[in-house]
């Protein structure tokens, strides 16, 4: 049953998910509301968040997989 996937704020994935995302949604927004930039760079911003969260869960995972194989 570990297999599954859990979508609730107890699984770190979602947690580092939102803590990437939600600052990110909101400072697009105050930029998108409040300056002169073109919207072609303000789509661009959560594309740099979005590869920071996977490079860290790729980590994460080749973390769990090593605690995996030691116990």
């Amino acid at each position: 049953m570990s297999d599954r996937f859990e979508l609730s704020f107890k699984n770190k994935v979602i947690k580092m998910w939102l803590v990437f995302m939600v600052p990110t949604v909101i400072v697009q927004i105050l930029l998108l509301l409040f300056t002169e930039y073109p919207r072609e760079i303000l789509a661009g911003i959560p594309s740099i968040p979005t590869t920071l969260f996977f490079i860290w869960l790729y980590f994460h995972k080749r973390k769990q997989k090593k605690k995996e194989n030691f116990a």
